[in-house]
């Protein structure tokens, strides 16, 4: 569940951790497959944006990963404009947005369940 010491480890740039955990070290860190697992093991309603850790973008043309457990139509909005919408159909609660176009700079990427009850946003940048 967490990264915990190991003190003859010395790998990934951190000496004495293991470091593959839902969770950060100091638990203030939930990593991306928490969120995977949360989507698919509770009754609670997920709504994440994969990789939001990954703020810095090369590439203009991108997809948007999502987890979530909502049975709603998905809608994603990039910079204020609604640019798709899906419904899930994946067994393992991933849903994928395609073909997204980002622009130089600042991106707000919002995505959000068609009740608006549930919605996640994060913001990349474009170099």
């Amino acid at each position: 569940m967490f990264y915990f010491s190991v003190n003859v480890w010395n790998r990934g740039g951190v000496a004495h951790l293991n470091h593959k955990g839902l969770m950060t070290y100091d638990r203030k860190t939930k990593k991306d497959a928490f969120y995977f697992y949360k989507a698919n093991w509770s009754s609670e309603p997920v709504l994440y944006i994969v990789e939001r850790r990954n703020k810095q973008r090369t590439q203009a043309n991108t997809q948007v990963k999502i987890y979530t457990n909502s049975n709603k139509p998905i809608v994603l909005f990039v910079n204020g404009k609604k640019v798709k919408q899906q419904k899930l159909t994946s067994d393992i609660h991933i849903l994928l947005f395609e073909d997204i176009e980002l622009v130089k700079g600042e991106n707000i990427i919002r995505v959000e369940s068609k009740d608006e009850k549930n919605v996640d946003e994060v913001v990349w940048v474009l170099n």
